[in-house]
């Protein structure tokens, strides 16, 4: 019966994650909806604004050395150092954890435990560069659209930024200036940038910018408008949160209950913990906890990832 309805679960779970998929593929990505439209597909690289391609396409190879050396750019000064460190901490709590609560094969739990960590380590630092970049990125674009006013050129405008504005952000575009000045191709220089700070609004801006130097314009309006754009997303996303924040923080209460409960139960009756653990009818009921808190969870979760 245990493994009956573990079995369903499973099947919930994959059937709901394969849903989730095919709708997410379903929507429309503005960059390569227009790189398909025939404006851009019957132009030549050369005739184009700005080479969509350069910032879209990418083998699975190239992704993984993108992601890598971000995340070694994210972790600052000395990376490895730091990796090595991290390991080693996940290895002494994966060994406690297991010698406290599982008491089960340090083959099969340390390597588990270290991956989970290490998974979870690197999803916190790109969600930390992502608020990081949120919070500087609107400061830079009033700060160009300052500079563009004044009269300033497209280059002399990024050269501004990056002089005045602190943090990676300001860093990124005083690298960005010192490149056009030494004459490297726009296009070269604005694929760098899209490779460090691969985000839709990064790559409209990027967009802006190199259509203005190809083509010319009033990019003064287009700046402006690009910042409003920017802001009311922001808005939209954020009170997307705010009308989801009571679900969210409950989901997140209810699924760390059981956790908490069976850590407590170690402490409080020992013996019922043995039980649920290590014993063969108790771990019936643990896989079924476990199980139907993964169907709940992932249910959630893809509710919250459909509003829009």
């Amino acid at each position: 019966m245990y493994l009956v309805i573990i079995l369903f679960g499973l099947i919930v779970l994959i059937y709901g994650v394969l849903t989730h998929r095919a709708s997410k593929s379903k929507r429309i990505s503005y960059l390569q909806d227009f790189n398909r439209t025939e404006y851009v597909g019957s132009m030549s690289t050369s005739e184009q604004a700005i080479n969509l391609a350069s910032l879209l396409e990418r083998n699975f190879f190239e992704s993984i050395a993108l992601r890598w050396e971000n995340f070694k750019k994210q972790l600052g000064g000395q990376p490895q150092i730091k990796l090595v460190i991290l390991l080693i901490v996940l290895l002494v709590a994966a060994v406690f954890f297991n010698r406290t609560f599982l008491r089960a094969s340090p083959l099969l739990v340390t390597p588990i435990f270290m991956l989970l960590g290490m998974v979870l380590f690197y999803r916190w630092m790109q969600n930390r560069e992502r608020k990081l970049f949120e919070s500087q990125f609107p400061d830079a674009l009033n700060m160009m659209t300052s500079a563009v006013s004044s009269g300033e050129s497209v280059m002399h405008a990024i050269l501004y930024v990056g002089e005045k504005l602190d943090g990676d952000i300001g860093k990124e575009f005083n690298i960005m200036g010192r490149r056009l000045q030494l004459g490297e191709m726009p296009d070269e220089v604005f694929r760098k940038s899209c490779r460090r700070y691969p985000y839709p609004s990064f790559y409209f801006f990027v967009i802006t910018l190199r259509a203005n130097m190809q083509r010319g314009g009033q990019l003064k309006d287009v700046m402006h408008r690009l910042n409003r754009t920017m802001f009311n997303a922001r808005s939209i996303e954020k009170k997307k949160f705010a009308l989801t924040s009571e679900a969210r923080t409950s989901a997140k209460i209810v699924a760390a209950i059981p956790f908490f409960f069976l850590f407590m139960l170690q402490f409080l009756s020992p013996e019922n913990y043995e039980f649920v653990m290590f014993n063969d009818s108790g771990r019936a009921i643990l896989y079924y906890v476990l199980g139907s808190e993964a169907i709940g969870i992932s249910i959630v979760w893809m509710l919250m990832k459909s509003v829009k």
